[in-house]
């Protein structure tokens, strides 16, 4: 817009002759000179275009001639006078006098509008203020509000509206007017625009600038003057809006309450108007696709997440089917084992006694051979059905740490040092670990507020693993156990290390699996680690890895929080 600001007619050229009356020799200026035809102006006195009197109360005519008394060649003079257009307005002009040197009689005078001057400053401080606006996301009402504030206050007397036009390119739509009449807006939401649809609906309809001086007389305005009469509106001015891609998109009216024809500054700002009007409907119009844009995308992205969702919902009960089914198939393996052990020797042991009943039945002397191989057989076979029961029985305990919440877990206050000491203790009582040396170095002042029957756990399962795997046929071997703070002090670390056998890798990748050892039928059931992971990940919400190598050892690390789980309480 600032270059629109050029279109404004700021300077009229007067060539004026150093005579009685200084008469007007030509005249230049678009369009006329202050809506005075140019021709019609040559031979006339220069006073014809003042008012009988300037504003100190001098007489036009005898001011105009004291300007001009003594002007030399080559000389400028400057004044800021009052002259008045064809239509009776007085404008504040300055006037720029120069003498010709070729022709020391001939004077040109420059008019400067003061007035269209100040207009276009205001109009060029106005379009920053509304870009800013229209950049900054304000909304559509808003700026356009703001705009017919704008213009009117430039003008008095003058009223201003914005129309739009319906995305069916032929209805009139309500948009702002603050100033106007709220019946009269209301009255022309939904009209057809057309030929002969007063100002704004012709101008829209055809494009082009539409200038009613008089709606009581105008044919455009013949079948609506009646909405606009009642209010007092005379004059009405509109000029289409175009916002780009999309040619017309409503329309900007000038009215007043008087018949009237608009001057040059008059015609400019309803220019400026419609183009800012124009770039704010557009910017309008790219905010509502990017929304709409947004909002497809927002609905594609929620399908297809729940699709996703569906789909890994699926998959996910697929595989815990698949799980599940394994799990059963290894129970049923891990439990038939000992189940079918002491039902091996329960049947031994009773066949053998049905044998010695026989022979008690039949009244036979029993041999002191016989009754000692029946009490070996007792013996041996009570002691396998023991075994392998007490076997089922640690095989169910496992199995029922698995679906332990922690509803059925106490939280207290204890000190970790103590869980690791009775953990070594119970893992004593059920295997031969006399060779194997426990070091421990968590500090006696450190106490948690949390599980302490499920770290123990834990710690049971990677004892005994160490025991088992580590340290097979009794080996010597030491088991070094310690734990520390992170240094934020909101995380437990601790380490269950041993400088046993160690595990190949392929091992260690699948050591949390369930089911899966390398000590079948040698006590070891496959559920250990498994159960581990279970409760770390799971009760104490940590996590639990596995280093190991080869005749190096293995380390067993703990990373458990303290803030929500495991809450440590300061020494």
């Amino acid at each position: 817009m600032g270059g629109e600001m050029n279109n404004v007619m700021l300077v009229t050229l007067l060539s004026v002759r150093l005579a009685p009356g200084l008469p007007i020799v030509a005249a230049a200026g678009q369009p006329g000179v202050l809506g005075h035809e140019a021709e019609a102006l040559q031979g006339q006195p220069l006073a014809r275009l003042c008012p009988p009197t300037q504003p100190d109360g001098r007489e036009s005519a005898a001011a105009l001639a004291e300007l001009f008394d003594g002007l030399q060649a080559g000389e400028l003079r400057r004044a800021v006078w009052s002259l008045q257009g064809a239509e009776g307005r007085v404008h504040r002009q300055e006037l720029h006098l120069s003498s010709l040197a070729e022709d020391p009689t001939l004077v040109t005078v420059c008019l400067l509008d003061l007035g269209a001057l100040q207009l276009a400053r205001l109009l060029d401080a106005g379009r920053n203020e509304l870009l800013e606006m229209v950049a900054t996301g304000r909304p559509l009402e808003t700026v356009l509000a703001r705009l017919t504030g704008l213009i009117e206050a430039q003008f008095d007397g003058l009223y201003c509206s914005v129309l739009l036009l319906d995305a069916d390119g032929c209805h009139i739509r309500r948009g702002v007017g603050p100033r106007m009449p709220a019946d009269y807006m209301q009255a022309l939401d939904g009209v057809a625009i057309g030929p002969g649809v007063g100002s704004c609906g012709t101008a829209m309809h055809e494009d082009r600038t539409v200038i009613v001086e008089d709606i009581a007389t105008d044919p455009l305005w013949a079948p609506y003057k009646d909405l606009a009469l009642p209010h007092g509106l005379r004059a009405c001015w509109s000029e289409p809006i175009h916002a780009a891609g999309q040619g017309v998109v409503g329309s900007f009216a000038m009215y007043y309450r008087q018949v009237r024809r608009p001057c040059a500054a008059e015609l400019h700002a309803l220019q400026t108007a419609s183009h800012l009007a124009g770039i704010a409907l557009d910017q309008a119009r790219r905010d509502a696709e990017r929304r709409r844009n947004a909002q497809w995308l927002e609905e594609q992205v929620r399908e297809r997440t729940a699709a996703l969702a569906a789909a890994q919902d699926e998959l996910l009960a697929s595989r815990k089917l698949a799980a599940l089914g394994r799990l059963v198939a290894g129970i049923a393996h891990e439990m038939n084992t000992p189940l079918g052990n002491a039902l091996l020797a329960a049947n031994a042991l009773q066949a053998q006694s049905a044998a010695l009943q026989g022979q008690l039945a039949d009244r036979q002397p029993l041999k002191r051979q016989m009754l000692t191989d029946w009490l070996d057989q007792a013996h041996s076979s009570t002691a396998l059905i023991e075994q392998n029961v007490d076997r089922a029985l640690r095989l169910i305990n496992r199995f029922k740490q698995l679906t332990e919440g922690p509803g059925q877990v106490r939280r207290t206050r204890f000190g970790p040092r103590a869980t690791v000491l009775q953990a070594w203790a119970l893992v004593q009582t059920r295997l031969d670990v006399g060779r194997v040396q426990l070091v421990c170095h968590v500090p006696e002042t450190l106490q948690l507020d949390g599980y302490p029957d499920v770290l123990q756990q834990v710690l049971e399962q990677l004892l005994e693993n160490a025991c088992l795997h580590g340290f097979p046929a009794g080996r010597l071997g030491q088991i070094t156990v310690q734990a520390q703070r992170s240094a934020d002090g909101r995380r437990l670390r601790m380490e269950v290390g041993d400088n046993g056998a160690g595990m190949p890798a392929a091992d260690v990748a699948r050591a949390f699996e369930p089911f899966f050892t390398t000590a079948f039928g040698q006590g070891g059931s496959g559920l250990g680690l498994f159960v581990a992971h279970s409760l770390v990940s799971g009760l104490l919400g940590g996590s639990i890895q596995i280093d190991s190598t080869p005749g190096r050892g293995t380390v067993v690390r703990l990373d458990l929080p303290l803030e929500e789980r495991l809450a440590l309480v300061a020494a």
